[in-house]
């Protein structure tokens, strides 16, 4: 295995790239490998192996360019899980992930089923953001509990949130070791495209330690290799970009819009006051820079 920061390796974040690595047929041990380390501390026993419920990648990208490209598996027990990634903070993440939570719980359910026998669902969302800047973990799991006692009363749901600045700063700040955090060390595998120093230490963990995390980073290698798959990553991509871009740009003139109509109400409010209190029209419109004839309509229109 070479150093693979000089192979210009294709950004996982971009949620194409993260589905082709972990999500397709042949390469389920990875996944196994990453969803031990999310889920070490929330189910009983240790994965041995899933089924990919849709194993497939678009060939190309339709005019829906940017519809979910989540990965969805099931265990070898029947527990149910999606994993997405987020790159922006939409501000809906827990709404949207309870949402996707509840539409795989339900679609379990056929006629005759009893409700015991729903299996647990189980949400992974990986954030390239700061979700919870109150909570010091970058990894926080969330589920049905009450509220005195503290008490958990089902296992069914769970909302796993991950956010990959937080293991960013943990690593650099030097509070957590990827030499004996395996989920630390997957996580990082996200931003290691853009840091030479990370990628060495994930490297030779990977040699020395952890043979899954070994075949992951070598098949990224081939992966930012192919041309064929480069075409359709850079595709997706590009698509998300422009999208953030779009969605950026909305919010700009949103903001601009609110602001002039933020100024143009204190500016009838001052004009009424002005009126109230007695000033000459002439001098309101000389205050307000408008002329007599705008402050007259504005006077106009005085509910």
């Amino acid at each position: 295995m070479s150093v693979y920061v000089k192979k210009n390796l294709v950004n996982l974040r971009v949620d194409y790239a993260f589905k082709r690595l972990f999500g397709v047929e042949g390469n389920e041990d990875i996944l196994i490998g990453f969803l031990n380390a999310v889920l070490q501390s929330s189910i009983d026993e240790e994965i041995t192996s899933l089924h990919l419920d849709d194993p497939h990648l678009p060939r190309e990208q339709k005019d829906d360019k940017l519809s979910i490209l989540d990965l969805r598996a099931t265990l070898n027990n029947g527990i149910k899980l999606n994993i997405e990634i987020q790159v922006r903070d939409k501000k809906d993440m827990i709404e949207r992930s309870l949402f996707y939570w509840a539409g795989m719980y339900y679609s379990q359910m056929t006629q005759g089923m009893k409700y015991t026998e729903l299996r647990p669902t189980i949400c992974i969302n990986i954030v390239d953001f700061i979700l919870f800047p109150e909570e010091q973990e970058f990894h926080n799991v969330n589920t049905v509990m009450n509220k005195k006692s503290k008490r958990i009363i089902t296992e069914n749901m769970q909302l796993h949130f991950l956010e990959i600045p937080k293991v960013i700063q943990e690593w650099r700040g030097e509070r957590m070791n990827p030499w004996e955090n395996s989920l630390a060390r997957w996580l990082l595998l996200f931003p290691a495209h853009e840091d030479e120093k990370l990628t060495t230490i994930l490297e030779a963990i990977a040699m020395e330690k952890d043979p899954v995390l070994k075949k992951a980073i070598e098949d990224w290698e081939r992966l930012s290799s192919d041309k064929d798959f480069l075409r359709l990553y850079e595709a997706r991509e590009k698509a998300i970009k422009d999208r953030i871009s779009e969605i950026e740009t909305a919010e700009e003139k949103a903001t601009k819009k609110a602001t002039e109509e933020t100024r143009i109400a204190t500016k009838i409010e001052i004009i009424h006051n002005l009126i109230h209190v007695g000033v000459p029209i002439e001098k309101v419109a000389e205050a307000t820079e408008l002329s007599v004839e705008e402050v007259n309509e504005i006077l106009k229109h005085k509910e």
